[in-house]
């Protein structure tokens, strides 16, 4: 499957997620437990980044959908400053969004209705800073430090690795279909891209002009 059908079979259900997510974001203010549904990402998220790597990025995240589906449309397209990536910037965002989650249940804690807003809280202070920094920079530019993406690069590091056999002339291409811009090609030396943010989409195989690029 080539890089154009891939994307085809993909883009109606990232399209789907996406309208997901402003449905959940607009309906979690007037009923709060439909934040829960926050939980049930992060749990997914870490649970397939253990087995697989960051799989659950690649479309099954509706807020990842949306960005493909949506904002890429209205992005720059931009290059992303190596902060953003940086171990610092993304220890510092689990910090907040942690803090800012504890503080939030405090007040409401024991009541399960309630309980859900401090989740929906922060789905819309996340969802603001992904749109303007991905509209400023790349739209898939929030999944670089996204504490769940974070962890579930952590945790499955090493998983279902990208193999680079010595065929690959180095040529780039594949890091222009990398939605998290990572160049596979650097890996030739080494023969695996222990990348942990790479979302096994298999974007960069399809698009492989030596056919260099494997899982």
């Amino acid at each position: 499957m080539n890089v154009d059908s891939r994307a085809e079979s993909v883009r109606r259900p990232q399209a789907l997620l996406g309208v997901a997510l402003l449905l959940l974001l607009a309906g979690g203010w007037l009923c709060p437990p439909l934040g829960y549904f926050m939980v049930f990402c992060m749990v997914m998220a870490m649970g397939i980044g253990a087995l697989k790597g960051r799989a659950w990025c690649d479309w099954m995240c509706p807020r990842g959908s949306f960005w493909d589906s949506f904002l890429s449309k209205a992005s720059r397209g931009a290059r992303v400053p190596a902060l953003f990536r940086s171990t610092a910037f993304r220890l510092l965002w689990l910090g907040l969004l942690m803090t800012m989650l504890a503080v939030n249940l405090r007040p409401v804690w024991g009541d399960w209705y309630l309980m859900g807003k401090p989740f929906v809280k922060i789905l819309t202070v996340t969802t603001a800073v992904g749109l303007v920094l991905g509209a400023v920079f790349h739209p898939r530019i929030w999944c670089m430090f996204c504490p769940m993406g974070t962890l579930a690069n952590w945790l499955g590091r090493g998983r279902k690795p990208l193999s680079v056999s010595a065929a690959c002339v180095q040529c780039g291409l594949c890091e222009t279909v990398c939605r998290m811009r990572i160049d596979p090609g650097q890996y030739r030396g080494s023969g695996v891209v222990t990348h942990g943010d790479c979302l096994k989409c298999s974007r960069c195989v399809d698009r492989c002009p030596k056919k260099a690029l494997s899982f």
